[in-house]
């Protein structure tokens, strides 16, 4: 039964642990798939915990505390406490890609950075830095971006690519996310024999944080093997959350083929 270890410190699983209702559409189809799910003691260097791990999840590594809507149930306290240092420690950031080199799968999201015409937290430029930081440890390179529509309620809707592997794009017509992080594509050091698995769209699509990236060098997703293992970097980690919830940003499980996108990218992690 392959192993797959969620990062407890990922933004969609503090949510889930806060109002029991985030990522179990997801998880639900992992399990019924054969896969046994586990999650990272966040006081312990991650890299730390990988033995026997086929799969790595990051949901985006960084605080959020979920707030309580207007009617029942309530929202539980974050477990991880808002004094924790997020930065990834020096010990993962060689750990990680150490593991990864030795035969490991790595699911990475980065995120946006910040609109620049909202108000907190969207405007705030931190989501993405500590997956970046990641990112650059395996050579990948990113950017503080927010590749968006621009139009509010409107969605990216962006088809995977002809060079990504059969496997992870069978069944997958769409891929469709809110908005995305900036994944420099081609990479521009490092591994440098990176796969592109699913573009943005090539019209509509501009960089809403007022930075002024190009789209046209970035991707929503992407292959990269490293070693012996593999690493897929994705723009948005609300794509796993459940259709229907707000925080941190709507669920879109359900939308396009996300949910046989993301169960295809693990399949081939592993």
């Amino acid at each position: 039964m392959p192993n797959v270890l969620f990062d407890s410190m990922g933004v969609q699983v503090q949510v889930q642990n806060e109002t029991n209702d985030r990522l179990t559409t997801w998880t639900s189809s992992l399990t019924s798939l054969g896969y046994s799910l586990s999650y990272t003691d966040f006081s312990n260097p991650i890299s730390q915990q990988l033995d026997g791990i086929d799969v790595l999840v990051m949901t985006t590594h960084q605080y959020f505390q979920a707030t309580s809507p207007p009617s029942p149930p309530p929202v539980l306290p974050d477990p991880i406490p808002s004094w924790q240092c997020f930065s990834y420690q020096s010990v993962d950031l060689f750990g990680i890609p150490q593991w990864v080199s030795g035969g490991g799968g790595l699911l990475l999201f980065t995120n946006h950075s910040g609109f620049q015409s909202e108000p907190p937290p969207n405007n705030a430029p931190y989501w993405p830095i500590n997956d970046i930081a990641l990112a650059a440890s395996f050579g990948i390179a990113t950017a503080f971006a927010t590749f968006g529509t621009g139009v509010p309620g409107q969605t990216l809707m962006m088809k995977p690519t002809t060079e990504a592997p059969p496997a992870i794009t069978n069944g997958v017509s769409s891929v469709q996310a809110w908005d995305s992080g900036g994944i420099f594509f081609p990479p521009f050091s490092g591994v440098g024999k990176g796969v592109p698995l699913v573009t943005l769209p090539s019209t509509g699509c501009s960089d809403l944080s007022g930075l002024g990236y190009d789209p046209t060098n970035f991707v929503f997703g992407a292959l990269y093997p490293f070693g012996s293992g593999n690493v897929i970097v994705l723009g948005h980690s609300g794509i796993v959350g459940n259709q229907g919830t707000p925080q941190p940003s709507r669920g879109q499980i359900d939308s396009g083929d996300n949910l046989t996108f993301l169960n295809n990218c693990i399949a081939y992690l592993v």
